[in-house]
């Protein structure tokens, strides 16, 4: 059912994003010299201002916050981030919003699936998981009952993640980011309704195996980097597992970087205010490519690691600045209007998660 909170989340969002086309097709992106001082700029500005995604994501984005939080910690601002997860708990009530105001909130189309976990591993990342015990206490219970499927131990409630684009419930990715809270909760002593059941959705997880890698969801056996790279980055998986999932994805890189995925969506796999964008998913997005550099050298696979990093850092440094997406041959995704973001903290984070743990 179409809501009025969606028709004006999404007459906002087409505004924003013609503004930005337009303006990028004018002006180009910002360049910032060397990838390195673009990182600096960028997440010295981000900290002053809450950590917002950057580009035209003015808001606060849990998803991509809680994979920026090892490397805002590098660059000394892990105080930033424990207290935008402080922030966001207090913004937090009956709806799983996708990304922060301030002013208002909005959910993207729908409750933010990944808000939970997102958050969750944030907070423990900073250090500040137990100051929001209750909270966050509170929060799992109303994550279960929406999402999870309890017989299964699989996340498969409709929200958005990742791919919010897509229609189907993004499962394997779903589960993978729930994991890893769960892990995490445990690991502090925070007591909540997922105590006790990090082997359930483990299971749940694995029945989503395909002896190869992570299914994207069940039905569909199409190679995806959200259920696959997450549970490389988050180390959820064994060594054998690892390598296997590393052996898949190298069907997706690029002399340019890794694909999103095997293949674009068709017109029935996307909400109906992305079908002119259904390969938006296909492209090369660098920080997915760092968020699977990490995890490879997690698992001790250094060389290819190096590898992809080394082809978005070529791809990018002509632009000076970290992108959003990037097309198959490493130009900025510009098309319909549409343009990629510039200044996205999160790519800037991976960046520097990785090249620190490189010094």
């Amino acid at each position: 059912m179409v809501t009025v909170p969606t028709v004006r989340y999404y007459a906002r969002e087409l505004r924003r994003r013609l503004a930005h086309y337009a303006e990028k097709r004018r002006h180009g992106f910002r360049n910032h010299g060397s990838l390195e001082c673009a990182a600096d700029r960028i997440l010295a500005a981000r900290a002053e201002r809450g950590l917002e995604s950057g580009g035209h994501f003015h808001g606060v984005w849990p998803r991509d916050l809680c994979f920026a939080a090892r490397g805002l910690s590098t660059a000394g601002y892990d105080d930033v981030v424990g207290d935008t997860g402080g922030w966001l708990v207090d913004q937090l009530s009956d709806v799983f919003f996708t990304d922060f105001h301030g002013e208002y909130n909005a959910a993207t189309p729908a409750e933010g699936v990944d808000t939970f976990p997102a958050l969750v591993i944030l907070l423990a990342e900073a250090g500040r998981l137990r100051e929001h015990a209750d909270a966050v206490a509170d929060l799992a219970a109303r994550h279960r009952e929406r999402f999870v499927d309890d017989e299964t131990g699989i996340v498969a409630g409709s929200g958005s993640s990742w791919w919010d684009s897509a229609t189907a419930p993004r499962e394997a990715y779903n589960t993978a980011m729930l994991l890893a809270a769960v892990e995490r909760l445990e690991a502090r002593g925070v007591e909540t309704t997922f105590t006790g059941q990090a082997d359930r959705i483990r299971r749940g997880l694995d029945g989503l195996w395909n002896g190869e890698y992570f299914d994207e969801h069940r039905g569909s056996s199409v190679l995806a980097c959200d259920a696959n790279v997450v549970p490389l980055y988050f180390g959820l998986v064994d060594e054998d597992r690892a390598r296997s999932i590393a052996s898949a994805l190298e069907r997706l890189e690029t002399p340019n970087g890794l694909r999103l995925r095997e293949r674009p969506f068709t017109p029935s796999e996307v909400r109906p205010f992305f079908v002119f964008h259904r390969d938006y998913h296909y492209h090369v997005w660098p920080w997915n490519s760092f968020v699977y550099a990490n995890g490879l050298e997690r698992y001790g696979l250094d060389e290819r690691a190096r590898r992809e990093v080394a082809r978005i850092e070529r791809v990018m440094a002509p632009y000076g600045n970290f992108l959003e997406v990037l097309t198959l041959a490493g130009e900025p995704y510009m098309k319909r209007g549409y343009a990629s973001a510039e200044d996205f903290t999160v790519a800037a984070a991976l960046w520097v998660e990785y090249t620190g743990s490189q010094r």
